[in-house]
């Protein structure tokens, strides 16, 4: 099953993170209360929504708690990111990201409940879209609409597999350049192995990406 996301705030940083996570299929309600951007972006979403963060009955209504993660981005007013993020964590929302301003922001959004706190815009909410869709992401680099740089970590339960088995370039898209394993690099070849926790760092085909993460499980 996808999994689910609330985006709160439609700035640069949330429009870009909104649109990347439904463009690979998520499920996605974004939440403002300025109506044109709502409208701008409704199309592209599974659910738009014009309403008050601030309001804990709206975010009741939606159901907040529900969501596998929610990002709260609500530029140049801290006291309603702080206060949204309050009534998340009230609402025991499971994971809370929230787009701060500085590092009072920051400190203070981190105790009152957020889980993850990140500074940055429009390139970033593609980035933190990436790295948000699946545990087995753990950082991406943007290099173009269609590929990207990618450090997955591969689960525990993974059998180990040869690299020339695997062959995740023809069948993914996806071209594995380093294998990290306790702490060193590997230089990626047809006869490397993959083994459990191993990470990967990989040139990918953004569009296939989830496919070849599956399997890393």
């Amino acid at each position: 099953m996808k999994k689910t996301f609330l985006v709160i705030g439609l700035d640069a940083f949330g429009s870009a993170l909104a649109l990347e996570l439904a463009n690979f299929g998520y499920h996605v309600t974004v939440l403002d209360l300025n109506e044109e951007k709502v409208n701008k972006i409704a199309n592209s979403v599974e659910k738009a929504i014009v309403g008050d963060s601030t309001n804990d009955l709206v975010l009741k209504e939606i159901g907040a708690e529900l969501f596998n993660h929610v990002i709260v981005s609500i530029p140049g007013n801290v006291k309603n990111s702080i206060l949204t993020t309050m009534i998340l964590k009230d609402l025991n929302a499971a994971e809370i990201t929230v787009k701060v301003d500085d590092l009072y922001h920051a400190k203070v959004s981190e105790k009152v409940g957020a889980t993850n706190v990140i500074d940055s815009e429009s390139l970033a909410g593609r980035r933190l879209a990436h790295k948000i869709m699946s545990d087995n992401i753990l950082d991406y680099y943007h290099l173009s609409d269609d590929y990207g740089i990618y450090e997955f970590i591969v689960e525990n339960t993974f059998k180990e597999v040869a690299l020339s088995e695997f062959d995740p370039r023809n069948k993914y898209g996806v071209n594995i350049l380093l294998i990290i394993r306790d702490e060193k690099a590997i230089l990626a070849k047809k006869d490397s192995l993959i083994k459990p926790l191993d990470k990967l760092i990989v040139i990918a085909n953004s569009h296939k990406v989830t496919k070849f993460v599956h399997l890393l499980k």
